[in-house]
């Protein structure tokens, strides 16, 4: 009779190790889906011309003649640009955007260090929330030569806490001496073409520099057929050429231009950018002062930062799991042998 009562429970065990282990790869399988890597091509910056958008019809493309990069606003990605902050006032308010050059150090224009009191970091919008990360404000410096937004020199720095590299990369420093080979741009920034009182989300717009008036760099638009609404309202972010920090944008242009169709193209100046080599000696500098030594320097963009998870009891094959329950079961027999 004891014996029966074994056998039985013995098959009611395996049966349920069994559904177990189904389980546990179904786990597994969507684990790994949920955790799988964005493709390369979600990453980095701008989309082509020519890619093929015809199985979307909400969708509009920024067409150019002749050059394949986009200049239509596009919404970044998470984690796309993770050296770019979105500055914020005292009262929760979205101010500038801003790029992190060093640990502890954040590049904008100078007129938004005025209001900023914390960042939010790697972070494609401009709410707070308990997910986002903040680094606060300790102090600012501004250009020598800085007297207000009208200023040649435009650009200021915000000083925060250090971070470790978990947290956001940093971008680096164009060691261009002219502009005249930086005809493509990409300008970064925050709610590019958003009405006020609207959340502002991280965008990109591709522009082509083909002047310049005094140190300033001007941007243009250059464009044909899109439905997106196109104007720049933000100030402050970077402006990068092939992965590096070539400027500051210092102005942008608030009329946005409205729905295009083929029969006309449209070249509009929408911002304007101060490069990085009419202040880079002063920017050095304040680096060098100011960056202590840290045992985790930040990755450099276009890297990411370096993401540590916690170790979980679940591997990818699922193995961890099986050999505990195995374990768990070899437990449960012997003291039944024992018993009986």
């Amino acid at each position: 009779m004891g014996k029966n009562i074994l056998m039985d429970f013995l098959i009611c065990v395996l049966l349920l190790f069994n559904i177990l282990q189904i389980c546990a790869s179904q786990v597994d399988k969507k684990s790994a889906d949920y955790n799988e890597p964005l493709d390369d091509s979600a990453m980095n910056g701008m989309d082509i011309a020519d890619q093929d958008m015809s199985t979307n019809n909400n969708v509009s493309m920024c067409v150019r003649r002749q050059n394949t990069l986009m200049h239509e606003i596009q919404t970044a990605s998470p984690k796309q640009f993770p050296f770019v902050v979105a500055l914020m006032s005292q009262r929760n308010e979205y101010v500038c955007a801003g790029s992190i050059v060093a640990n502890g150090i954040i590049l904008t224009s100078g007129h938004c260090t005025q209001l900023a009191s914390y960042a939010l970091v790697n972070t494609t919008s401009d709410k707070k929330d308990e997910a986002t990360i903040q680094l606060h404000v300790i102090k600012t410096e501004n250009f020598p030569t800085y007297t207000g937004p009208d200023a040649a020199k435009n650009v200021g720095i915000l000083f925060t806490e250090k971070h470790n590299n978990t947290i956001a990369s940093k971008i680096r420093l164009s060691n261009v001496t002219d502009g005249k080979n930086l005809n493509e741009m990409e300008a970064i920034g925050f709610g590019l073409n958003t009405e006020v009182g609207q959340p502002k989300t991280l965008q990109v717009i591709g522009v082509e520099q083909r002047s310049t008036s005094g140190d300033v760099l001007l941007g243009f638009f250059d464009c044909i057929e899109t439905k997106v609404p196109t104007c720049f309202k933000d100030l402050g972010g970077p402006v990068i050429f092939d992965s590096e920090l070539i400027g500051v944008v210092t102005k942008g242009q608030n009329e946005c231009t409205k729905e295009m169709t083929t029969s006309y193209a449209i070249n509009k100046h929408i911002v304007d950018v101060l490069p990085i080599y009419t202040f880079k000696a002063w920017l050095d500098d304040q680096i060098l002062k100011n960056q202590e030594q840290v045992k985790e320097p930040l990755e450099i963009y276009p890297s990411k930062p370096i993401f540590r998870e916690a170790v979980h009891v679940m591997t990818s094959s699922g193995n961890g799991f099986k050999i505990s329950l195995s374990l768990f079961i070899i437990q449960i027999l012997y003291k039944l042998l024992l018993i009986y």
